[in-house]
């Protein structure tokens, strides 16, 4: 039985891609060079200087690697989620000057339709710096649809008084510009920092996305502990093809076609950690140990160290299970529960900071500390109880259910927590500012393809060793009255957290990506429109939205920011809730119109001219030339722009998986979908403590407007079909043999 649910679990294999022939490509030397510490850490959260807003806990001076191709390794930046975001390509022909002819590995197209691929050997391009007056026209275009006019004239004069000759701008500008020339990627350590280091919210929630899968039946606990043995060890054959840099590499599949992409992160997914700072936070990778990796077992709030992998030769699947199974049972022989050491990773991050340098002033616990920061992942033998449903398994893995259920089996900081419940729900809890959703899903179907093989039939893995005699290791914390203290009260607060989440996960069936593209549209541009037209219905207003944009095309490319409430879609909106008078034609047209704005803007943020990136850099280096804040960052306008009470991604997955997070601010949304071929799944969320907010009427009427918008499609057809029929129009008077067309192959 258990054999079966893993092939069915397999659902497809990934699809062949090159790989990378330079196995032994190293980073360059240069001003970025990569730094390790004594204890084998590798910092990846800067460039040679301290933390942008104070220094670390540990006193190190992180570093940022320097890439020197398409598959090196430091900091990088995958392609939002599968074609979530940065895999849309149109052409409206931006440029930038410095982004040489130079700097880019040629490529062309083979005359009989073979693809030439660009060379491996050679650097990846630089990111741009956008032109800033094209930046400020973008900024000033969106604020046009959340502001009054009266703020709108304001914010257009601090626009017009920052971008003048002596003003502000172009002195920032000219920073950036030298910033540029002079390092591998002039954004990323801006952007780290503002997205995720410097936050002080808890993990929990606001920042760690879940991936939940299909449900599993386990009749047993060697069911369950059979499943994650399997798991852990097509994690741990990833990780050999990651660390070797032998993974197959990613490439742009439309607009310069054939480009590698960044591998940056895939490395990253594994081994790492996320310290807390009173100020700042510190991302840590363990590289001391590779070959001869370990993972932590957690198990009732209990910790237990289990070596999966020494001189390189990994942990046979009989022998694990079997360290896995005492870990368990010496679990269950506690009568009591133990102290919920992993609640303090719930806690806010800098009074997190200050439990974690108390905990490390003991050598048992600065010892256990160290296990659970340095291993290859967490993997979490859950109780069951929050329910079968998509909504409740979602729940479970974004948060364990509260104190009195899963949450302190857990340890937030961990880059990768395998989920693996008793009652079947499993699923990945993910630090986010590691790596993003692309990457967490190659690694994801990768496992799933291992786990569908015959375990002897792989002679690519990893050597096996039987170590049945070798016990895993229990980490027993020697806790104060003080650190009890602190957990009981991490408790109450992480319980109220859960509390307030109000989640609502839906599996739209009517249609999906396929009808979408019989429209000759783009599915993300549509449901971007379809998510505007919802928010617009409940709230009578637009709002800032975010959706994630991959740059990873470039060197250490990262993410930037897809926006979606533009002038184009407002007037289509109008048009849809009957506001202006218009005729079903009419609105067909509006709303194709709206689509095209949309891909525009993602074709130029992807390919390195988007706005929000530009002006987080524009604002940081006031910060390093210790100018003054410019008004323009104090004006009313840019803290409309960053509230994003929509916070959206869209994540296209081969198997059978879904993800989720939380909304970015109290009265927002967090949304995440899905598309499949006939069908969408939404993950929506928000706040109950907000009296602006409702997931389930979100959804709801989500729902509806989805259904409205195909029936417009629908509609509109049909009365084109009558029209051509009878000689009265064209299809091309319809628009309908546009360039949009080319989203079909979406």
């Amino acid at each position: 039985m258990y054999g079966r649910q893993i092939l069915t679990f397999a659902l497809s294999k990934m699809s062949e891609k090159t790989v990378n022939p330079s196995h032994n490509a190293t980073t360059t030397n240069g001003n970025a060079t990569q730094s390790t510490t004594t204890n084998g850490h590798r910092i990846i959260n800067s460039n040679g200087k301290a933390p942008r807003n104070g220094h670390s806990e540990n006193g190190l001076s992180p570093q940022s690697p320097k890439c020197t191709n398409g598959t090196s390794f430091g900091n990088g930046r995958t392609n939002g989620f599968m074609n979530g975001g940065g895999s849309r390509r149109v052409s409206n022909g931006s440029t930038s000057s410095h982004s040489t002819p130079e700097s880019r590995p040629k490529h062309s197209n083979g005359h009989d339709g073979s693809q030439v691929y660009f060379d491996l050997k050679q650097p990846l391009p630089k990111l741009p710096v956008p032109d800033i007056n094209s930046t400020l026209e973008k900024y000033l275009t969106l604020l046009k649809t959340v502001m009054s006019p009266g703020e709108y004239a304001q914010t257009k004069r601090v626009v017009e008084e920052f971008s003048k000759p002596d003003g502000d701008g172009p002195k920032l500008q000219g920073y950036l510009l030298r910033r540029q020339e002079e390092r591998d990627n002039w954004a990323n350590e801006y952007w780290l920092y503002d997205m995720y280091l410097n936050i002080r919210l808890p993990l929990i929630i606001n920042s760690n996305p879940a991936a939940v899968f299909r449900r599993m039946t386990f009749f047993n606990s060697e069911d369950q502990i059979k499943f994650a043995a399997r798991f852990v060890l097509g994690m741990m054959d990833f990780k050999r093809l990651a660390d070797t840099q032998s993974l197959p590499v990613e490439r742009c599949s439309q607009r310069e076609n054939g480009r590698p992409m960044c591998m940056n992160q895939h490395p990253r997914l594994m081994a790492s950690t996320r310290l807390p700072g009173r100020v700042v936070d510190t991302q840590v990778t363990n590289t001391k140990d590779i070959g001869n990796d370990f993972i932590v077992v957690a198990c009732r709030n209990q910790y237990f160290r289990i070596n999966v992998q020494h001189d390189e030769r990994c942990i046979s699947e009989s022998s694990l299970v079997s360290q896995m199974t005492h870990a368990m049972t010496l679990a269950k022989m506690t009568s009591n529960r133990q102290p919920m050491v992993g609640l303090l990773t719930t806690l806010s991050r800098d009074i997190w900071a200050r439990q974690r340098k108390h905990l490390l002033e003991d050598s048992t616990n600065r010892s256990i500390l160290s296990d659970l920061e340095n291993c290859v992942c967490l993997v979490c033998f859950d109780e069951g109880g929050l329910g079968k449903d998509m909504t409740s398994r979602t729940h479970h893995v974004i948060h364990g259910g509260g104190s009195f259920k899963n949450t302190g089996n857990r340890w937030m900081d961990k880059s990768i927590q395998v989920i693996v419940s008793e009652d079947g729900t499993c699923g990945i809890n993910m630090e986010h500012s590691m790596a993003e959703g692309i990457a967490l899903g190659h690694l994801i179907e990768h496992v799933f393809t291992f786990m569908s093989k015959d375990p002897d039939d792989n002679p690519d893995a990893l050597s096996r060793r039987d170590s049945t005699a070798v016990l895993p290791t229990p980490l027993v914390w020697n806790l104060s009255s003080q650190t009890i203290s602190h957990i009981q009260q991490a408790a109450e607060e992480v319980d109220k957290s859960i509390d307030d989440f109000d989640l609502s996960v839906v599996h739209f069936k009517d249609f999906g990506r396929e009808f979408i593209k019989s429209q000759r549209m783009s599915p993300d541009a549509f449901i971007q429109l379809a998510l505007q037209l919802t928010y617009y219905k409940i709230h009578q207003s637009m709002t800032s939205t975010y959706e994630s944009a991959s740059v990873r095309r470039f060197r250490h490319g990262r993410v930037d920011v897809i926006r979606a409430n533009s002038p184009p879609a407002l007037n289509w909106i109008k048009a849809m809730l009957g506001l202006v008078e218009t005729t079903e034609a009419a609105k067909l047209q509006l709303f194709r119109t709206a689509a095209e704005w949309q891909q525009e803007y993602t074709q130029d943020t992807i390919l390195g001219h988007g706005v929000d990136l530009h002006l987080v850099g524009l604002r940081e280096a006031a910060v390093d030339l210790a100018m003054p804040t410019p008004d323009l960052f104090d004006d009313p306008g840019y803290k409309i722009f960053n509230h994003f009470n929509m916070s959206t991604s869209q994540v296209m997955t081969k198997s059978d998986y879904w993800m989720g997070y939380g909304a970015v601010v109290p009265d927002g949304y967090g949304c995440c979908y899905n598309p499949k071929g006939n069908s969408i799944i939404f993950c929506i969320a928000s706040f109950f403590s907000s009296d602006e907010t409702s997931s389930d009427m979100f959804t709801m009427t989500l729902e509806s407007s989805l259904n409205q918008m195909a029936e417009l499609c629908k509609n509109a057809t049909a009365a084109l079909e009558d029209d051509c029929s009878r000689g009265l129009t064209t299809r091309r008077n319809y628009g309908l043999d546009s360039t949009l067309m080319y989203w079909t192959r979406f």
